[in-house]
């Protein structure tokens, strides 16, 4: 299996890169704050006067409602950050803001690191809509048979990462998952360490999980029904690979890929990471969940599992969070917003009540873990723009 990544040192410093995911503990206090009210999120109309599938259409800031002054501030934040590289500010449909720094560009497609669980998640509300399963509730076992290791994991538990599973980020045993022939036994194989249901425990085994599912389900690559079923609609270029990679260097695999999504030893696109995009095809991502689903005048995913994906599931997880259906909750400005977000800054953040939809990107080859209160703090920009609305 060597041969697959060349050599330990090149694992060792990949073990590096996700070890400082964005996110990476366990949920400890006993605090429940629940960020969405029972009544749900203050959500937009879909009715739109125009889609952006052949393109974002632009305006000025003024003209819908946010404050030119107080986006300066944000942009110079961003510019005060020598791994920032792209800022898109999405307000009522209109490509309101949009820049880039330290070489980012509107074609530069890079990858969105832990963003790419949100899409895996997708991917399961299509499954759930096709009635190819009945229920989040249902037993793991019984949706693939072939893993009986999974005894009482739900695929709830999955969705919500908690499984109880024992699990490392980074170091040795997270080598030893990226060289192993399969990537679901591999990460099964780890053991229970608390009952499913009773702790969040942060695990890229986990979210792996659901694109086997989805191969599982369809009998057809992930990619391939992201594509179908997301991409194309939206109008999204985006390739699915032929065949696995295979990589000899470091180097080889942080080369960034066009529109397109690597995968795992058996040619299952990675659940957990690797999925690259452009800023603006992330911004139409969070355009279709901000629209509960709908895209145009077809519903993509429906209302239901956009909902329930993006509602507290799990509470206070690092302090300032829920986590839903592999998307997590927070107020940003003291606003409700669910985001997608990936190692090094990578996020799309979306606040119905504002109408609003917001595009990060940062250093992604070699990302650095954003620390609050410091330049590199994204978090802070997010809320920023949030501010810049009248």
């Amino acid at each position: 299996m060597m041969n697959r990544f060349g050599n330990c040192n090149i694992l060792v410093n990949l073990a590096i890169i996700v070890c400082l995911f964005l996110f990476t503990q366990c949920s400890t206090s006993d605090d429940s704050i629940i960020i969405v009210s029972q009544n749900g999120y203050d959500w937009p109309s879909n009715e739109r006067t125009y889609w952006p599938t052949d393109g974002w259409m632009t305006a000025p800031l003024e003209d819908y409602n946010m404050n030119s002054e107080k986006m300066a501030i944000a942009n110079q934040f961003a510019e005060n950050d020598p791994l920032a590289r792209a800022l898109l500010v999405v307000k009522d449909g209109y490509l309101v803001y949009e820049n880039y720094y330290g070489g980012g560009g509107i074609d530069e497609s890079t990858n969105l690191w832990s963003a790419t669980k949100s899409y895996a998640s997708a991917l399961v509300g299509l499954l759930m809509d096709d009635a190819m399963i009945d229920s989040p509730d249902e037993y793991m076992a019984d949706l693939m048979p072939a893993y009986p290791e999974f005894n009482n994991i739900k695929l709830h538990h999955v969705l919500t990462m908690t499984t109880g599973l024992s699990w490392a980020e980074s170091g040795p045993l997270w080598i030893d998952w990226i060289f192993s022939d399969d990537w679901v036994t591999e990460a099964l194989a780890r053991g229970q360490v608390t009952e499913p249901g009773t702790r969040f425990y942060y695990s890229s085994g986990n979210s792996h999980f659901l694109t086997a599912l989805v191969k599982h389900k369809t009998g057809k690559k992930p990619g391939l029904l992201a594509k179908e079923r997301l991409f194309e609609p939206m109008g999204m270029n985006f390739e699915v690979l032929d065949e696995t990679l295979t990589y000899t260097t470091w180097q080889e695999y942080i080369e960034p890929l066009p529109q397109s999504w690597r995968q795992d030893p058996n040619g299952i696109e990675c659940a957990s990471f690797s999925l690259y995009l452009t800023a603006r095809d992330m911004a139409k991502f969070g355009f279709l969940y901000l629209n509960k689903g709908r895209w145009d005048t077809e519903q993509l995913i429906s209302e239901t599992w956009v909902e329930t994906s993006t509602r507290d599931h799990e509470t206070n997880i690092y302090g300032r969070y829920s986590y839903g259906y592999q998307w997590y909750i927070t107020l940003v400005g003291g606003h409700p917003a669910f985001l997608a977000s990936g190692f090094g800054g990578q996020i799309i953040g979306v606040v119905p009540s504002l109408d609003l939809v917001v595009v990060l990107k940062y250093e992604a080859e070699n990302p650095v873990h954003p620390e609050s209160g410091t330049a590199h703090d994204d978090m802070h920009l997010f809320e920023l723009v949030v501010k810049s609305v009248n």
